[in-house]
């Protein structure tokens, strides 16, 4: 009996950590994103692009890179310009390249951001352009990277805490579930609530960290509103205890 009470009070906390590192990994790549798209790069396309790739995290004194992957969709050869813009706390740097490609073939650019490029004291945006060649139109893309105060590398950081967030939340949701499956009414108000809370943060993992941040700040949204009514589920079970 005292085993199942300790084994009960541990799993809530390690799933409140998992949830919190998670939620904090959305909200950050989401941010940095956000402000790439309003930082002030100049807007001479619609049409969106893909292959253009920025780290979630940085340290301050990393060095990493941005890269572009850019396709010949078409049946004829091609020559598109690539202009390619990262922010500095001054000015921002640009670089342009001039490609040729055959049909079908790819070409990968890849350009350094470091400690230099941090603007707005904690991001470092970048924006892509690929100006038209016929039929293809012009298409651009921006992206941003959060800069934490932490030592290593944002390379080693952000899988690490992707794994303790999961295993946090797993490890949690087995334990509750294990705790109740006897109690019909915290099956249905605590546990179906929390994994589907879980399954949240994972659809948000997907749509920030791949540049998609209205759809980010939508799963937050929608996160919270089920912590409250977690909150209020658990307030209900304490009071039904009492």
């Amino acid at each position: 009996m005292k085993n199942n009470k300790i084994f009960s009070l541990l799993v809530y906390p390690s799933y409140v950590v998992g949830l919190i590192l998670g939620l904090y990994l959305i909200v950050v790549a989401a941010w940095a994103d956000m402000e790439s798209a309003f930082y002030g790069f100049s807007r001479l396309a619609e049409s969106g692009l893909r292959g253009f790739n920025c780290p979630v995290l940085m340290t301050r004194e990393e060095t990493s890179s941005i890269s572009l992957r850019v396709s010949n969709t078409t049946d004829n050869p091609i020559s598109p310009a690539v202009r390619v813009e990262i922010s500095t706390p001054i000015l921002s740097q640009e670089f342009n390249e001039t490609l040729k490609l055959a049909p079908g073939e790819t070409e990968r650019f890849e350009w350094p951001v470091g400690s230099e490029n941090i603007d707005l004291k904690r991001f470092i945006f970048a924006k892509a352009l690929v100006f038209s060649a016929y039929p293809l139109p012009s298409r651009e893309v921006t992206c941003g990277i959060f800069i934490v105060d932490l030592p290593g590398s944002g390379k080693v950081i952000l899988p690490v805490l992707i794994v303790l967030s999961l295993l946090g939340m797993g490890w949690g949701l087995y334990g509750i579930n294990k705790s109740s499956a006897s109690n019909e009414w915290a099956e249905k108000h605590v546990l179906r609530p929390m994994a589907f809370l879980a399954v949240v943060v994972v659809l948000g993992f997907v749509a920030s960290f791949v540049g998609g941040w209205v759809p980010s700040i939508l799963l937050l949204a929608v996160s919270l509103l089920m912590v409250v009514i977690l909150l209020g589920s658990l307030l209900m079970s304490e009071r039904k205890r009492r």
